[in-house]
């Protein structure tokens, strides 16, 4: 699936509503090219702003955020072999705004978050499916 822009735009700059204005303003196929992607990203920009997106909207741009993802990993992949649990744990504690205590406090234990983060405990399956779902990220991150 590529994805292009189709020649007709809405004159007022408005973000079409249905999912046919939409696909008719990029269809929805894989990405192949810079160009393709910026267009894409822009799209997906616009829709990402709404105060509210209806249904179709929302749909239009999980599968569009998946096309941009999907072109990303292929033409920029990241090396994340050397990321260790620690690193990416408090990467995500310091992107919200957290301290080792709040991390902990979500255990029921605030000392927890600080034996996380030195290694001085290991996380539990329970603890790392929580975590990824609090920050809305793979397990596969946190194992």
């Amino acid at each position: 699936m590529v994805v292009t822009e189709a020649k007709t735009k809405k004159a007022s700059g408005q973000m079409l509503s249905s999912w046919y204005d939409l696909a008719r303003d990029l269809a929805l196929r894989p990405i192949h090219s810079d160009k393709v992607h910026r267009m894409a990203t822009r799209v997906l920009e616009r829709l990402a702003s709404l105060d509210r997106m209806t249904k179709e909207q929302s749909d239009y741009f999980e599968v569009l955020a998946g096309l941009i993802e999907d072109y990303e990993k292929t033409q920029w992949p990241i090396d994340t072999s050397r990321v260790t649990v620690i690193d990416a744990l408090q990467f995500l504690i310091e992107q919200n705004d957290m301290t080792a205590s709040d991390l902990g406090r979500m255990f029921g234990d605030r000392t927890l978050g600080h034996k996380l983060l030195t290694g001085k405990r290991k996380l539990t399956t329970a603890q790392i499916r929580k975590l990824a779902d609090h920050f809305r990220v793979s397990t596969d991150l946190l194992i």
